[in-house]
């Protein structure tokens, strides 16, 4: 399924996983080398990249 948005302009929009992408719970432990750790830090490493790349201040 798709949707569409009208801008008056032609903003850049990064979609990067969709609205649709499933979610599962991951919980941060004390042991380092458990799965879920990793997941987490692994997804704080991505989010903060994306984030400091493409993200900025709206000035509107």
């Amino acid at each position: 399924m798709s949707s569409q948005l009208a801008f008056q302009s032609n903003p850049a929009i990064y979609d990067l996983m969709g609205k649709d992408v499933p979610l599962f719970h991951y919980a941060v432990t004390d042991d380092d080398a458990s799965h879920g750790t990793q997941f987490v830090e692994a997804s704080r490493q991505w989010f903060d990249s994306v984030w400091s790349t493409i993200a900025y201040r709206y000035e509107g």
